[in-house]
């Protein structure tokens, strides 16, 4: 078996149900200590719509540090979570390093999440983030794409329902290939070095 395809299955086999109904997948890679880092046979160019109703291209942001998830606003902890960690993460970073650093936030809720409600939603974190939506056929277009997982299942809520998903961080390097996969259970200190990984790697 080849490295790549050994990677492919490990980001696969590691795709199974976390703690809370969301999804889990691989810890990160190494880190700042990776002299490095692996490039993932995940992940390429999308299209989706941003919180301003705008066409949003990834490729628009080649040059930065991508961080990309997958989640939803109605989510009740994992996505919460992620985004005040990367929120503390940012706030850790030197001015310089900020400015070379990208959060994009992609909902598997379209039903629920209209641009709108992604734009008002971000405001609520201190994290420099890109909200979008899309298509159910394109939102699952594009988790296909990094190997991450969603579904809507029978857990009700006062809110309605919930949706399992993959939960950890897809983190690309300057050319818009993907490095690092930031596990959620993942550290603030350990979120930082990553990213820093990153960016030397850009």
């Amino acid at each position: 078996m080849t490295m790549r395809l050994l990677v492919t299955a490990l980001v696969l086999w590691m795709a199974a149900c976390a703690p809370g109904g969301e999804r889990g997948a691989p810890a990160g890679t190494g880190g700042a200590a990776s002299a490095e880092l692996p490039v993932l046979p995940i992940g390429g160019d999308f299209t989706l719509i941003d919180q301003d109703a705008r066409p949003f291209t990834l490729s628009s942001l080649r040059g930065k540090v991508v961080l990309i998830f997958f989640g939803y606003t109605m989510c009740p902890d994992a996505c919460p979570t992620t985004l005040s960690k990367l929120s503390s993460a940012y706030s850790r970073l030197a001015p310089d390093e900020r400015a070379r650093v990208k959060a994009v936030y992609i909902s598997i809720d379209p039903e629920r999440d209209t641009p709108a409600v992604m734009k008002e939603h971000l405001t609520y974190f201190g994290v420099d983030a890109i909200g979008l939506t899309g298509t159910p056929e394109d939102t699952a277009k594009v988790a296909r794409q990094f190997a991450a997982h969603f579904e809507k299942t029978a857990d009700k809520t006062a809110a309605g329902y919930l949706m399992s998903h993959t939960v950890s961080v897809f983190g690309l390097d300057a050319n818009g290939q993907t490095r690092v996969l930031i596990d959620y259970e993942a550290s603030v200190d350990t979120v930082v070095k990553e990213i820093r990984a990153l960016l030397a790697a850009a």
